[in-house]
């Protein structure tokens, strides 16, 4: 109920519509600075704009290989790049006060794009539930840290960067609701609940193929735990860029060979009200699951 209030007063708050334009122009410096930060010894600095300051990527060759293993969404600016960055300072025993201060910075800095908003209400969400001992379903967590971000910013109702990113989110939800806890399984779960939970926004862009569901359980962990981090790293500890530049290469090389039996074939993308409704029809049928899976189990007992 106080989720409930709280969005209410939000959506009828007449500065919500002008709140996405004062961040824009904040996140517009903080962005210029974290391109200037990166090194210029790179001969990769351009995918390192993209991989850590959310630069569009200007190499259409890499753009297109990314696009036919359907592994772009993941190499882009993501709620996974503000996961990672929480597991890697919340290892280094980083109070979670500071993370999320830091986390919220680094969201400006990588342009305030939906994708990381989402996932950095879905962190502060997360934070304040565990706080007031507050427990709710993955998937329910999912839909209010959504809903909390459409109500800060309304014109995002348009976006379909947070559709996408609404809809990974929601696919890593299966392993919880199902409670699978062979890590092999949850992994093959998770990437089949990707393919298909993904197959709605990417339907019309050519990037789904059958071949990309293995491409997303081989090569999608290489980035998110190997090309994502080295690359933090490598900003940090200079030296290490000519491992990230060797890595990005043999990287590359793999891309090549994975996206030659792949052809694109463009066609009518849904519109984006078709898509809210694949996005809440999941919700729905997440909770429908929930009941007749476990519904009343416990005064069976």
């Amino acid at each position: 109920m106080i989720i409930l209030l709280f969005l209410a007063l939000t959506l009828s708050n007449s500065f919500s519509h002008s709140l996405l334009k004062n961040t824009s122009e904040v996140a517009a410096i903080f962005h210029q600075k974290c391109v200037q930060t990166l090194p210029t010894e790179s001969v990769n600095r351009k995918i390192l704009s993209s991989l850590l300051c959310g630069e569009n990527i200007t190499d259409t060759e890499l753009k297109d290989k990314l696009i036919k293993t359907s592994l772009i969404h993941i190499f882009v600016i993501s709620g996974s790049h503000l996961i990672l960055l929480d597991e890697l300072l919340s290892i280094l025993r980083i109070p979670v006060f500071v993370r999320f201060l830091f986390l919220s910075f680094y969201s400006l800095a990588v342009g305030w794009q939906p994708p990381a908003v989402r996932a950095l209400v879905a962190l502060g969400a997360r934070i304040l539930f565990q706080r007031w001992s507050w427990k709710f379903p993955v998937d329910f967590a999912v839909l209010i840290a959504g809903c909390i971000t459409l109500a800060l910013f309304p014109e995002w109702w348009n976006s379909l960067s947070l559709v996408m990113s609404w809809c990974a989110a929601l696919a890593l939800c299966w392993v919880s609701v199902l409670k699978v806890r062979n890590k092999f399984s949850a992994l093959l779960l998770s990437q089949l609940a990707i393919f298909l939970f993904m197959s709605a926004p990417l339907w019309g862009l050519g990037a789904l193929h059958p071949l990309s569901l293995l491409y997303n359980l081989l090569l999608a962990p290489v980035v998110a735990f190997v090309l994502l981090p080295l690359a933090f790293f490598a900003v940090l500890i200079h030296p290490l860029l000519t491992v990230f530049d060797f890595v990005m290469k043999g990287f590359e090389a793999i891309l090549k060979f994975a996206a030659e039996p792949i052809t694109i074939t463009a066609g009518t993308s849904p519109s984006i009200g078709l898509l809210w409704g694949w996005v809440f029809a999941w919700h729905i049928f997440f909770h429908l699951l929930r009941l007749r899976l476990y519904q009343g189990r416990d005064l069976s007992r």
